[in-house]
């Protein structure tokens, strides 16, 4: 190597890019069940296991978990050995947060009125300002609202429809490392939620 050659850069692995996850919240944007009451339930059910060591709040698949989850398609292998060093499909409960927590991802799309379907094209702005008013004043002022720009109702952005690309929650069911659409919860699941958490549940995907 002379003095004027470059010195040799060494070949480094971009880190895999997110899957996406699985979120299983209440319908109610603003319901928030007791979370140890809810990991309770997952861990009765056997939709969890034991706690993964150095993971915040994070827990294996447990027994149950293929027969609670759908996956679409034939012979779905999951990887869920968090020994191995790569991506593993687990679930994570967080604390339950005193606000609205926005969950979104490079997959998030503009919401749908729920009157008249108008798609709201300035989304990524009207959540900013209602992010920034619940840090300021609390998501339960008038001014959390957003006018519909085609029929002039006004409605809370968290009620939008989002479809399964994001949303608003409190309390949320975190599925790592499942593709959007690769696996759904099932209608026992869902039931089972909804009768021991006393509110109903919804669903969606986020991938970072």
């Amino acid at each position: 190597m002379t003095r004027n050659d470059p010195m040799p850069v060494a070949d480094v692995a971009p880190p895999p890019r997110h899957v996406g996850r699985l979120i299983l919240a209440p319908r109610e944007a603003v319901a928030c069940p007791d979370r140890d009451r809810i990991v309770g339930i997952l861990s009765e059910a056997g939709f969890i296991a034991d706690r993964i060591p150095d993971r915040e709040c994070a827990y294996r698949v447990g027994a149950e978990f293929s027969a609670l989850i759908s996956f679409v398609g034939c012979a779905v292998a999951i990887a869920s050995d968090p020994q191995a060093g790569d991506p593993f499909c687990h679930v994570v409960v967080p604390p339950a947060s005193a606000h609205l927590r926005w969950c979104h991802g490079r997959n998030t799309r503009a919401p749908r009125c729920p009157g008249c379907r108008t798609r709201l094209s300035d989304w990524p702005l009207r959540v900013a300002q209602f992010e920034q008013s619940t840090r300021t004043h609390g998501w339960d002022r008038q001014d959390s609202s957003v006018v519909c720009p085609s029929c002039g109702e006004s409605r809370p952005i968290w009620s939008w429809d989002w479809k399964q690309q994001g949303g608003f929650a409190r309390l949320l069911i975190q599925v790592e490392e499942i593709f959007p659409g690769e696996a759904v919860p099932t209608e026992a699941f869902l039931d089972l939620l909804e009768r021991e958490s006393g509110c109903a549940w919804r669903y969606l995907y986020v991938q970072d």
